[in-house]
């Protein structure tokens, strides 16, 4: 600003070149003073409201100023809640949706805005707080409107009215005062009346913004804000206006003037000040953080953060007389209204009597004197491993109660391992499960989440810290540490309803070594440390705890039960694991184990595999050779049977042939063996016999063929013996009748291995048949075309 004032006074490009530089600053501004880091507020979720049992809406929220009343709006119901026991007060119902509500100055009354029907034309109605009763008044405004506006001193009430333009109603009587006229022509989305009860400013959702003063007039002309407004208000001084668009653009100005800050906040919805105007609340729902960020209003630097679990759709804030925040009231839309605090006191602390626990309730005021979690009622219900005579009430569950598991090695590691109680368990889950997606189970996403906040909401250093103290080591020192969270059990797909399943978290701290430790090591609790702030820890049962102490390299020991008695330490010592020479076998084993002999296992077999496939699918086939048999014809071979021959290598019997028969022909043969031939299918080899006139021996060549599969099995080849030869048929009728002697020899065929499983039957010989002299001599060619038809006549 100053710059500006002293650039006015510089020539023309002087001036330019200073505005560009306000430009630059103010750009840094923005850009630096929301990534400064942030601390915890040391608030995180410790109790809930509930409202029915089906857990029903719970989008608003209202709070009485002087902090006592909690209203809850719940399906159809608006509910009061006592703030301090969280214990239910009153409830109203009303026939319509309720879409605002709000208390007046001094909480003697709340008004509601909600939905009219045909009928029944009102939508504001008071509710008186004192005497719990609905008043008679109403008038009808915008029904939808969620932002009802009380004067300073409680008379006026402002809305958007039926009409869109904004409406100022006096109380009790809920009729008109007067009407701010000719700016908003869309939905209103912020009305706000300065401290001094003299200006209202009012905003809509196109961005356009006014000033008005308590009779309508509206001070100087509209502005256009460049996106539309989600919330606008007055500083609590009342020197400023602050302005939140719908896209995240933060920003503020002195009344009157221009422009003082600005910075963007993705997933910003409602801004909250504190009641000295120091500090400034941002209520944030975004993909990368759900949560309420609190800044210095004088140079917008995020100073806090207090992260949430669940959705956002309204927040109350409560503060102590430094304006610092003690409490915070959030609607996260179920039944339930989420209560986010520093630390959880219980009921009787701190009180004289009986402990059996530790935890400085007395017995007779404590719901779970041994400090499982569970309420003593139900711990016989629910049975436990109790020495005989000791009721379950008076011995803990070693499963429920605190654990804490000290690790020695390369980090000395300390993990504290809690299970929270059944409603709390329940709570949490029913916040959770709308958190991302609308649905009836907690998904993984969700449940990471709730890990993420509980972890970023703890004071860490106070918690390392506590932990420095309470451990004592014989060697070696503690140095540096990394908290990390993690939920053991208890949320992801548990489904809606579900009452007793508990949630277990995991707190991890890590330490570093300033000095190394040495073995033997001795290390001793010197008391139960007590959850820090903003810790969920609160919630489960601090005492007796149970202890595990394990390394890399040393031996594991316990202390199973660790009453909280305040005299007794717990101290071990631990050592180191005597090895011993490995033997052959022993070495045999880890060779054997190696994740490098997997490797050449997995090869082996691969290998194995491969063969055993080629194996399969390789095909079985033999090239036939052609031989050359020489066979030797004489007449006196004529003198001998006949046969026919598989081509199995089997011998069948021969074919008798009567020799004084001249007129010998093969047509006499061929219904003999058309008779005698199998009904399957089979493929013969054609047997060629050359004959020639003189006495020496004819050289015959046949080819062997494969043996073929069918459907039915293998293919029986059978062979037969040509009894023409190549010449001219009369020529070798006369020749074979002019031998005296002809001997035809069996020949052998090379064996074909048999592919098929079924049995091969052997021919029966054909009989010997008289040949008939008067029958014509053989046609050849049609001798030929019938064998062949034989033969393939079963295909």
């Amino acid at each position: 600003v100053m710059l500006s004032s002293l650039v006015m006074y510089r020539p023309n490009k002087a001036r330019e070149m200073g505005a560009r530089l306000v430009v630059l600053i103010t750009l840094l501004a923005t850009i630096v003073a929301p990534g400064v880091i942030a601390v915890p507020s040391g608030l995180t979720y410790l109790d809930s409201t509930w409202s029915s049992i089906e857990g029903e809406g719970g989008e608003l929220i209202a709070l009485n100023p002087n902090k006592t009343i909690l209203a809850s709006y719940h399906g159809k119901e608006i509910l009061f809640f006592n703030t301090t026991t969280l214990e239910r007060i009153a409830e109203f119902s009303f026939d319509e949706d309720v879409s605002a509500m709000e208390f007046n100055p001094n909480g003697s009354l709340l008004a509601i805005n909600k939905r009219s029907t045909v009928q029944l034309k009102e939508s504001i109605r008071l509710i008186d707080v004192n005497n719990l009763v609905v008043l008679d008044h109403n008038v009808q405004a915008d029904d939808s409107f969620r932002n009802l506006a009380w004067s300073i001193d409680g008379k006026i009430l402002a809305a958007q009215g039926y009409d869109g333009d904004v409406e100022q109603y006096r109380i009790p009587s809920l009729t008109l005062k007067n009407t701010l006229h000719e700016v908003h022509v869309v939905d209103i989305t912020c009305i706000d009346y300065r401290s001094d009860g003299q200006y209202i400013l009012t905003g809509d959702e196109s961005g356009r913004w006014a000033v008005w003063d308590l009779q309508g007039q509206r001070q100087g002309v509209y502005r256009e804000y460049g996106q539309g407004l989600l919330d606008c208000q007055f500083t609590p001084d009342g020197a400023d206006l602050v302005f939140l668009g719908e896209n995240g653009n933060l920003s503020s100005r002195e009344f009157g003037q221009s422009t003082k800050q600005t910075m963007e906040i993705d997933g910003a919805k409602e801004i909250f000040f504190s009641n000295n105007g120091n500090r400034m609340h941002v209520s944030v729902e975004h993909t990368d953080f759900k949560g309420l960020n609190t800044y210095d209003y004088e140079n917008f630097n995020k100073i806090q953060n207090t992260t949430f679990f669940h959705r956002v759709e309204d927040l109350a804030i409560v503060e102590d007389e430094y304006s610092r925040l003690q409490s915070l009231y959030v609607a996260a839309g179920t039944g339930e209204i989420a209560v986010y605090m520093r630390e959880l006191i219980p009921e009787g602390y701190n009180l004289p009597g009986a402990d059996l626990d530790g935890d400085l309730v007395p017995d007779d005021l404590d719901p779970d004197d041994d400090g499982d979690g569970l309420i003593d009622d139900w711990d016989d219900d629910f049975g436990c491993d109790a020495p005989e005579g000791t009721p379950c009430s008076r011995y803990p569950d070693l499963d429920k109660i605190r654990n804490i598991e000290i690790s020695v090695g390369t980090n000395f590691v300390v993990r504290d391992q809690i299970t929270l109680p059944p409603e709390d368990s329940s709570n949490i889950r029913n916040l959770s499960r709308n958190s991302i997606a609308k649905d009836q189970v907690i998904s993984a996403t969700e449940t990471q989440l709730f890990a993420d906040s509980i972890c970023q909401n703890m004071d860490h250093d106070d918690m390392i810290e506590k932990l420095k103290e309470t451990i004592i080591l014989s060697s070696g020192e503690l140095g540096e540490a990394t908290v990390q969270c993690k939920v053991v059990s208890g949320m992801e797909l548990i489904r809606d309803g579900d009452s007793t399943t508990q949630i277990t978290i995991a707190i991890t701290t890590a330490f570093e070594y300033d000095t190394r430790v040495t073995l033997p090591l001795d290390i001793r609790l010197s008391e139960q440390t007590l959850p820090s702030d903003g810790s969920i820890a609160w919630l489960a049962p601090a005492h007796p705890i149970s202890l595990t102490f394990r390394g890399e390299g040393v031996e594991t020991k316990q202390i199973p039960l660790w009453w909280n008695d305040g005299i007794t330490d717990a101290s071990i010592t631990i050592d180191q694991v005597s090895v011993k020479n490995p033997t052959a076998v022993d070495t045999a084993i880890d060779l054997a184990l190696h994740p490098i002999s997997f490797l050449i296992y997995l090869g082996i077999l691969v290998g194995i595999v491969t063969l055993i496939i080629r194996q399969r699918n390789q095909i079985d086939f033999s090239l036939d050779e052609e031989e050359e048999i020489e066979d030797d014809i004489t007449a006196d071979d004529l003198d001998e049977d006949f046969e026919f021959e598989d081509s199995n290598d089997e011998d069948v019997e021969p074919i008798s042939v009567n020799e004084d028969d001249d007129n010998f022909s093969k047509e006499s043969i061929r219904p003999e063996l058309a008779s005698k031939m199998p009904p399957r299918k089979v493929q013969s080899t054609r047997k060629r016999v050359v004959k020639e006139t003189s006495q020496d021996p004819v050289v015959r060549k046949r080819r062997v063929s494969s043996t073929k599969l069918n459907k039915d099995g293998p293919i029986t080849t059978t062979k037969r013996k040509r009894l023409v030869s190549t010449n001219d048929t009369e020529e070798n009728i006369a020749s074979i009748e002019a031998q005296t002697t002809t001997t035809v020899k069996r020949k052998k065929v090379k064996n074909q291995q048999e592919v098929g499983k079924k049995k091969i039957k052997k021919r029966k010989s054909v009989k010997k048949v008289d040949v008939k002299p008067e029958e014509p001599l053989i046609d050849e060619n049609d001798l030929q075309q019938k064998l062949v038809e034989d033969f393939t006549n079963t295909d």
